[in-house]
């Protein structure tokens, strides 16, 4: 089973400096602009609102800093509804140009999470461009530029489930009244075990990256994507052999 994390590189994605544009003639020179409202919706980690790419020549600039060349190797979408028109992203050393930098065309938006994990992480470069190159999108809430990290060494007796949200409350006379104080949220808990030393250092590279619980990040379990956030006491080791670990994980799923 191929299970994997796609989290954002380079620290937080609410930490990306984030503009707005288009692309002039067909060189693909950046020019800042209003083509693109609430741009900073792509980067905020919630699903609630989106920006709105108004026209085929509308362009995301996203800057990941330094850090993060040769390094992304996935890019990870999320759209509140379907949509005909697609998307092409660009990488580029230059704030304002992404000539001869293409890296992924989604030809179509898809509801829900729409990811390409498999770029080559050393064609990456400081600045992204997300191109609206067919139609206007208004459905588009999130935006990921991110690294790919197998889930390996899984246990088999880890758990999964789903919290339902509900208080339980009993009056005076006995009688029990349910209070639903939101959706269904499933939960994923792996323990991990004789972790080598280089995948220590990716888990704590990943650890590092989403500041722990902080930030959101997502879980493929083989079947669909989610969007989920580990928690606290996360990825802790313990050395059972020279160089050799055990640790857990636990992902709680996130409703925006």
């Amino acid at each position: 089973m191929a299970k994997y994390f796609i989290y954002p590189t380079d620290g937080r994605e609410t930490s990306a400096s984030v503009a707005s544009g288009t692309f002039s003639g067909g060189s693909n020179d950046f020019a800042t602009g209003s083509q693109v409202t609430n741009p900073e919706r792509l980067v905020d980690g919630n699903l609630g609102a989106a920006a709105n790419f108004t026209s085929s020549s509308a362009v995301v600039r996203t800057d990941k800093g330094i850090g993060s060349i040769d390094v992304i190797d996935s890019i990870a979408f999320y759209s509140t509804a379907a949509d005909s028109d697609g998307f092409k992203f660009y990488t580029n050393s230059a704030s304002d140009s992404a000539t001869a930098s293409f890296q992924w065309e989604a030809t179509a938006v898809t509801a829900g999470w729409n990811v390409n994990a498999a770029l080559t992480a050393d064609n990456s470069e400081r600045y992204w461009y997300m191109y609206a190159y067919e139609g206007a999108v208004s459905t588009v809430t999130q935006v990921i530029f991110g690294t790919k990290l197998n889930l390996t060494n899984v246990e088999l007796s880890g758990t999964e489930g789903k919290i339902h949200g509900n208080k339980i409350l009993t009056s005076q006379g006995g009688v029990e009244y349910s209070n639903k104080r939101h959706d269904g949220k499933k939960f994923w808990n792996f323990n991990l075990k004789f972790v080598s030393s280089s995948y220590k250092t990716s888990l704590e590279t990943m650890r590092t990256a989403l500041y722990g619980p902080h930030d959101k990040f997502l879980y493929y379990d083989d079947s669909a994507y989610y969007y989920v956030r580990m928690s606290d006491d996360s990825l802790r080791f313990k050395e059972v052999a020279y160089g050799v670990y055990d640790t857990s994980i636990k992902l709680t799923e996130q409703l925006s």
